[in-house]
């Protein structure tokens, strides 16, 4: 931001001096009018303009020194001291735009309260706006501001109406409100207090230019401008800064300036001396970036030791296809937000995302020296956990076979016994067989038996088979006792 003010405002220092020594004196007001307004926007543009020269360079290698190269405590104590004057700065500067902001719409205000409670006459474009005060006339768009009681008595001289008139006819209210506006951003420049008045005297220079040929008597004119110009009246009821009116300090510059000519020749000569002005400026004053291509088909990235495979390919992608030599507003925008989030961590306590890291180093590659030196420093990343060591040799096929059959081998382990079937099931197969059933020492038949099983989950069964004769199954809700 500094080094643009300092260019703008030499630029504007150039143009005025310009003014001063060639064009003030002269009878050329029209052009002094769009000269003046000129250099205010060319020494707001001109610092501006870059002119870009790509430039063929050939490189065979590309080194990326690791992260902990770049960032320097020093420098960043620096930065931080330097950051603390720079908010204090801000904070004056925009004190006073404030300030300078509320003077003019204070201005703006008078004028509109002006016209809405005082009685209005209008005559064509023109809207002359009658007060009680005897205020010196003066004017503010199409509105002619005049004493009503010297308005109709008609005390106030033609010459003075028609001076106003041109004000309003030729806008010359746009100048004002323009470097009004221009004096509220740049207030702190005391250029544009001189610009300013240049301005506002010009506009008076047009105006007794518009006088002075519809009337032959000049002398009479300036004795009228004299009579206008009592300083008791003028200091009693001032116009507002914003309009154009009559003052008494310039009428001498004017006087003289009634009596100049200027021949056609001189003004086309003066007129083109501005060119050769403005070639100088945008030689001096724009900034030339130089943007370097490579023409070589392949780009190599020596690796450092803590360099991954990852950062190899992002910078090498980035190597070939970049030709941007400076990254762009919305980059450093987002750089700078992530590397404040992780100085602001501290390595004790860094929880470190791979994409930030990645974004961080893909905008740091692409950002000029300027660039690199008025952004944040970049972050101190704690070192990758150490890589597996790589001496240890692997271990042979036979281990590795051996290892596998260890593991895959099972041990010799006795079946499981096979599932005992249901009572009811067991008591149906009995059934099957033809087998005898009792129930607590009673007989009963083989469906009964099948019944009361089904009944009763808690019963006991002792089943008894021998070769040749039916199966003899008892069944008790009482303890067995097995005969020996």
């Amino acid at each position: 931001m500094l080094p643009f003010l300092l260019k703008s405002t030499a630029c504007l220092a150039i143009f005025l001096a310009f003014y001063k020594l060639v064009l003030e004196n002269e009878s050329m007001h029209h052009f002094k009018r769009f000269y003046l307004l000129g250099a205010l926007l060319a020494s707001l543009i001109i610092p501006n303009i870059v002119f870009v020269e790509y430039v063929s360079v050939a490189q065979s290698a590309t080194i990326l020194n690791s992260v902990t190269d770049i960032n320097d405590s020093p420098r960043a104590m620096v930065e931080a001291t330097d950051t603390e004057w720079s908010d204090i700065l801000w904070g004056i500067y925009l004190l006073g735009v404030v300030v300078f902001a509320l003077r003019f719409f204070k201005n703006l205000g008078q004028i509109g309260y002006r016209i809405h409670k005082n009685p209005k006459l209008k005559q064509q474009s023109i809207t002359r706006v009658l007060m009680g005060q005897p205020i010196p006339p003066h004017t503010f768009f199409s509105y002619i501001f005049l004493n009503k009681r010297q308005y109709e008595d008609r005390t106030i001289p033609k010459e003075v109406l028609l001076h106003e008139e041109t004000h309003a006819k030729q806008k010359h209210s746009l100048d004002i409100l323009l470097i009004e506006l221009a004096q509220v951003v740049l207030w702190f420049n005391p250029l544009i207090y001189l610009l300013k008045n240049s301005i506002k005297l010009n506009h008076e220079f047009l105006a007794d230019q518009a006088v002075v040929h519809s009337s032959e008597d000049h002398a009479q004119y300036q004795n009228t401008l004299l009579s206008y110009l009592s300083h008791d009246s003028f200091e009693t009821y001032q116009s507002t800064g914003i309009a154009n009116a009559i003052n008494y300090s310039s009428i001498k510059k004017r006087f003289t300036i009634m009596k100049t000519t200027t021949s056609k020749t001189s003004f086309i000569l003066r007129s083109l001396l501005v060119l050769p002005l403005t070639v100088l400026l945008l030689s001096g004053f724009t900034q030339t970036r130089q943007i370097e291509i490579d023409q070589t088909s392949d780009q190599i990235m020596v690796q450092e030791e803590n360099t991954s495979q990852s950062d190899l390919s992002t910078y090498n992608v980035l190597a070939i296809n970049n030709q941007q030599q400076s990254a762009t507003r919305e980059e450093m925008k987002e750089y700078n937000a992530l590397a404040k989030k992780y100085n602001n961590m501290g390595p004790e306590h860094m929880t470190i995302k791979k994409s930030e890291v990645m974004r961080l180093k893909v905008i740091y590659g692409k950002m000029s020296k300027k660039q690199r030196a008025d952004a944040e420093p970049f972050p101190n990343f704690p070192p990758p956990p150490p890589a597996p060591d790589a001496t240890k040799p692997p271990m042979p096929p036979s281990a590795l076979k051996s290892v596998k059959e260890v593991k895959t081998t099972a041990p010799n382990v006795p079946p499981a016994p096979p599932v005992p079937p249901k009572p009811i099931e067991h008591i149906k197969k009995m059934v099957a067989k033809g087998a005898s059933f009792t129930l607590n020492g009673k007989e009963i038949s083989g469906k009964k038996a099948i019944e009361v099983v089904q009944k009763n989950k808690h019963i006991n069964i002792d089943a008894r088979e021998a070769n040749g004769t039916k199966p003899i199954v008892k069944l008790s809700t009482d303890p067995i006792v097995i005969e020996n």
